[in-house]
């Protein structure tokens, strides 16, 4: 299922957005839509949820309490650079400022109901166009399932099983550790002699343990203390 989110403070102009979104992908695909009308609020949940969603439709004015749209795009293209993002602003003069941010369209409040199909569009196709290296790809039974990397929190084996979480679906196969981490990035790393993290994901390192933002406690072994508070301070320092 597809997820979208919509941060505008303005309620009428959401409600043009959400018809409009509705209008164009009602008979396409199933989705769930979440609105926000603060964009602190907003913040927090990508925030602590890393983003999960594919599509944020975003006003760029969200109030003085609150920081830009283009600001909070800034921070969702580190999260989850697969997200695709639509701006949609009554201010064209903000048009130029979005290039300072990936970003997929930019739309003026009164183009919304002609413009938006064709924004989602395009979202679509780079989603389902995702290059091979921003997923890990891992056999489940008999499936093959594409998991985003930027989704995955840890991994876990348990006798002679490995668990990739991400923060709504878990995926069991017979694949080891080890293996699974050479076919991903060096941020992913091993922790304890049963888990591997995240450490993009993980909210902060302690000597004993990996916190993530939704309460979960990783192990970390005191062989792999120094390397993963190492790794996890240089990634730190690139954000």
């Amino acid at each position: 299922m597809l997820n979208i989110a919509i941060c505008d403070d303005n309620s009428v102009q959401s409600e043009m957005i959400q018809t409009a979104v509705d209008h164009s992908l009602n008979s396409l695909l199933s989705y769930n839509l979440c609105l926000f009308h603060d964009g602190k609020l907003f913040e927090h949940e990508i925030l602590s949820r890393h983003c999960p969603y594919d599509i944020v439709i975003l006003d760029i004015e969200l109030g003085n309490s609150s920081k830009s749209g283009i600001e909070l795009a800034k921070q969702i293209n580190y999260l989850n650079p697969m997200t695709q993002i639509i701006f949609v602003s009554q201010c064209l003069e903000y048009a130029p400022d979005v290039y300072v941010c990936r970003h997929t369209y930019f739309i003026s409040r009164d183009r919304i109901s002609e413009l938006m199909e064709s924004a989602l569009n395009i979202s679509l196709e780079n989603l389902s166009t995702c290059s091979v290296e921003d997923c890990l790809y891992v056999k489940v039974r008999k499936s093959q399932y594409k998991i985003p990397q930027n989704k995955i929190l840890y991994i876990e084996r348990n006798i002679r099983e490995t668990t990739i979480h991400t923060y709504t679906t878990e995926f069991q196969t017979s694949e080891k550790i080890d293996s699974i981490l050479r076919r991903l990035p060096d941020y992913f790393v091993s922790c304890h002699r049963s888990y591997a993290i995240n450490l993009k994901m993980a909210s902060a390192i302690h000597r004993n343990s990996a916190i993530f933002s939704n309460g979960r406690v990783i192990p970390i072994g005191r062989t792999h203390y120094e390397d993963v508070k190492k790794a996890f301070t240089i990634i730190n320092t690139l954000k």
